[in-house]
């Protein structure tokens, strides 16, 4: 690996209408004084990386691992902005071998991304295919500028669509040396002479807008969002769709198992519809939800398994001054293990995806959504009007939510604080189908739910693992075991006691800021009810 290059890249970018406008570019030049060297023409493959929800991109952040005449080099660039086709920018490059491209072990590339993707991991997300024919072109003025024409096209990679485009033809000026004034006189030649039109997008802006790149979204697309006199058996569908697209975006990310990332929100789909039954039953024939919401336990009960064992590996990492205590081969021991109970779960998840079983759920559910609605139901509440609907039963949620958190603060034990979570939960699923419909309005309430959620969410985690570690010393029961596991585990038990109490007194903390009444006029004042 040779030592890293970072620069600030100065070039302009213009769309070609078809390779032939080379030609007419080379000569516009040369009659203006411009010295033209023809390159050797070279032919690239960019692989671009990222997470599997885009976090980079979303950063202003582009990963791209480049084989171009036998050289392979990790990229790392900020997309930033174009200003009539000038884009300024950093770029990282560092030359390596490379056996697993979404590994980018490069350190420089590693320090730059990684508190940004961490948890997930990267993925192979498009390539772009590209002939290049550069010339280094001297101007007047002997600045130095890196003329090149490409030929691009795009291929869908991972777990986006495949699909067919149209290649594009484009030319980039890069300023090598001199005064930016000289690229920008470059520039003025070919937009007053030839009309050339300057780019305002990155390759892999144009790959992601062509291919038709859909990024994983919390927020339903338009035609799924709830609207205030939707009927409500109507808005139900709506939601449902939008939890099926969420499940079905994650599916192939379970089966290639590349990140833990896509059994966590597979799961969460799925218990948003199991919520979704039982919140808004009224819109929905009682026969059919009382199918689904049990076939969709059954489904659940399959991701979460699996879930939290992963979340059990990730939170080991936080516990340091435990697992210091402990030998490497006993932490190693440890997590076999766990990564071995972890594959049984996700075979048995894979066979439930495989099934007869979950194929009828799927297709049922995808029937359900997309149906014609009935002009004569027999959900009691579904022709009333989503307006109507949903104030009451939100409200019962809100005062519900508030009642089981006045039994927390007077008893607060562990079954206690697990019931009101689940409160919590429904709610903020309750406020999140509807939110749209209200202008998002909610989200204020929203936002504060979500505070008190994480922290029982984390109380909860330390439930779990306690129990994890008493079965794991059932089963070991008998078995010679170095003592420091033994001693690390007790650790990790008590570690989970601490945490536990931490987490308590943090609820009781952030519960008295809660602001009961502000909240419930809050609440009522975006469901238009005094």
């Amino acid at each position: 690996m040779k030592t890293p290059t970072e620069t600030t890249e100065i070039e302009y970018k213009f769309l070609l209408p078809e390779p032939g406008a080379n030609a007419a570019v080379l000569n516009l030049l040369g009659s203006k004084g411009y010295r033209i060297q023809r390159r050797r023409t070279i032919h690239q493959d960019d692989l671009y990386l990222d997470t599997f929800d885009w976090r980079l991109f979303r950063r202003g952040l582009s990963l791209r691992l480049r084989r171009a005449n036998e050289k392979v080099l990790y990229t790392l660039k900020s997309i930033g902005t174009f200003e009539e086709g000038r884009a300024e920018r950093r770029e990282l490059e560092v030359r390596d071998s490379v056996a697993d491209p979404t590994a980018a072990h490069v350190k420089e590339i590693q320090a730059e991304i990684a508190d940004i993707i961490y948890p997930r991991r990267l993925v192979g997300q498009l390539t772009v295919r590209t002939e290049r024919q550069p010339y280094m072109v001297t101007s007047p003025g002997n600045a130095q500028i890196e003329l090149v024409f490409d030929t691009s096209g795009f291929l869908a990679r991972g777990f986006n669509k495949p699909r067919r485009t149209r290649r594009l033809f484009e030319m980039e000026a890069e300023l090598r040396k001199g005064s930016p004034a000289e690229l920008d006189t470059l520039k003025q030649h070919l937009t007053a002479t030839l009309c050339l039109t300057p780019s305002g997008q990155s390759k892999l802006e144009t790959a992601i807008e062509r291919l038709g790149v859909v990024f994983p979204a919390k927020n339903p697309p338009p035609q799924l969002q709830v609207k205030m006199d939707d009927r409500f058996d109507q808005a139900v569908q709506k939601i449902f769709a939008f939890q099926i697209q969420r499940l079905d975006e994650n599916i192939p990310g379970v089966l290639s198992d590349i990140d833990t990332e896509f059994v966590h929100q597979a799961r969460v789909a799925t218990r948003r519809m199991r919520s979704l039954i039982r919140l808004f039953g009224g819109a929905i024939p009682e026969r059919t939800g009382s199918r689904f919401a049990e076939e969709l336990l059954w489904m659940g009960s399959l991701f979460g398994d699996v879930r939290d064992l992963d979340v059990f590996l990730l939170n080991l990492s936080h516990f340091k001054q435990a697992i210091e205590i402990a030998p490497r081969s006993s932490i190693d021991t440890l997590t076999k293990q766990i990564a071995k109970d972890r594959l049984a779960y996700l075979a048995k998840l894979k066979t439930g995806l495989a099934s007869t079983r979950w194929r009828q759920l799927h297709s049922r559910l995808v029937t359900f959504a997309g149906r014609t609605a009935a002009k004569n139901p027999s959900a009691p509440l579904a022709l009333v009007a989503l307006s109507a609907a949903v104030p009451p039963i939100i409200t019962a949620r809100f005062d519900a939510m508030i009642a089981q958190g006045n039994r927390v603060v007077a008893k607060p034990d562990l079954e206690s604080f697990h019931k009101l979570r689940i409160r919590f939960k429904k709610l903020r699923y309750a406020l999140e189908f509807v939110s749209p419909a209200y202008g998002h309005s909610l989200q204020p309430l929203i936002a504060e739910v979500v505070k008190i959620q994480d922290c029982l969410g984390d109380l909860q985690d330390t439930v779990f693992t306690r129990a994890l570690i008493d079965r794991l010393l059932k089963r070991w029961r008998g078995s010679v075991l170095d003592p420091r596991m033994l001693f690390m585990l007790g650790e990790l038990y008590g570690l989970q006691g601490e945490i536990a109490r931490t987490k308590q007194a943090e609820f009781h903390h952030i519960w008295k800021r809660f602001d009961q009444e502000a909240l419930r006029n809050t609440l009522a004042s975006a469901l238009g009810r005094s």
